[in-house]
């Protein structure tokens, strides 16, 4: 029989603190707005898409009121667009009620909106053009952001489908560096866990074989590709290699891609079109946004493009066999 001998010693290493300030609190998100869900999980490089905007928007009976932050995240192979209001200490119901009429202001105040629109489409995110940008402008989350929710204001929060994130500060007692706590308190904001696979994960999971082939199909067009091989450990970057029947396709309907992709975009286009002729891999997404541009689907948002793409063998999406591989 094992016998261990433990050493056990109480000692206080730190002590949890909210944010000096609101500014305080809205400088560390501008710099760090993956914290905030503001960022692109396929991707190991968190996008600068969180903005300090301080928009101005009507309240209602309540008179102006103005905007902490605005950001836009990602959600189920979608763009959303969050309206942020911070709080340097606790959450009480009447900052829940705050940020209500900021959203319900926010239908009627076409400067704010306009605003945010130009600024959006500056971005150049892959999947956001001029034709489904105001979709995303004109159904905005609600965040709130404090150290401290109170219970009244979380059931109140629920009850008017506005969610929340605890955002506080460790801070060590023994070395001068801080940590910072986020929790989602009122519905999903934090990325929980970021899954990251590569195409070799699903190949040592028996989900695909190196050679198989992946499509993408629209109103009875399909193009089929390959994953390129050269990128199998690769994280960041899931690529393809268009076959010979796609590579003629795209060829046929080169005129019509550039004519549809918006000038923000045509870089790109120009470039992916020139690697698809001699036989270079695209990553998916631009891949799916050339199917796009050439057919007008499956989707405008191809950011995230793992649930248009099927395995040909098994029928399954790669967003399927993504959530197989984990689980």
């Amino acid at each position: 029989m094992e016998s261990q001998i433990w050493r056990v010693q109480t000692e206080k290493i730190g002590s949890l603190e909210p944010f000096k300030s609101e500014r305080d609190m809205e400088s560390f998100l501008m710099n760090n707005p993956a914290i905030v869900g503001c960022w692109n999980p396929e991707s190991n490089v968190a996008l600068p898409t969180l903005i300090r905007q301080q928009v101005g928007t009507k309240t209602g009976s309540r008179g102006i009121g103005r905007i902490d932050l605005i950001g836009i995240s990602i959600i189920e192979s979608d763009y959303e667009l969050r309206i942020f209001e911070l709080k340097a200490g606790d959450i009480y119901v009447a900052a829940v009620e705050q940020l209500d009429s900021y959203l319900k202001g926010w239908e009627h105040k076409e400067s704010a909106k306009a605003e945010i629109r130009n600024w959006i489409l500056s971005l150049n995110l892959e999947g956001i053009v001029e034709g489904n940008v105001d979709k995303i402008i004109n159904r905005p989350v609600g965040v709130l952001v404090g150290s401290r929710f109170q219970p009244e204001a979380i059931s109140k929060a629920m009850e008017l489908n506005i969610q929340g994130i605890r955002l506080a500060r460790f801070r060590s007692e023994t070395k001068s560096e801080y940590f910072v706590i986020v929790e989602d308190q009122v519905g999903k904001i934090v990325e929980t866990g970021k899954r990251q696979w590569s195409w070799n994960d699903l190949v040592r999971a028996g989900l695909m074989d190196p050679s198989d082939d992946f499509s993408i199909s629209h109103k009875g067009i399909k193009l089929l590709a390959n994953a390129d091989q050269k990128y199998f450990d690769y994280i960041a970057s899931k690529r393809v290699i268009f076959k010979d029947e796609a590579v003629n396709i795209i060829k046929k309907k080169e005129k019509e891609i550039k004519k549809n992709a918006p000038e923000s975009e045509k870089k790109w286009i120009d470039i992916a079109i020139e690697s698809v002729k001699i036989g270079e891999s695209l990553p998916l997404t631009k891949a799916t946004g050339l199917c796009f541009y050439a057919f007008g689907g499956p989707t405008a948002s191809f950011w995230v493009p793992t649930s248009w793409w099927i395995h040909e063998k098994s029928g399954k999406s790669l967003e399927q066999l993504k959530n197989e591989l984990f689980g």
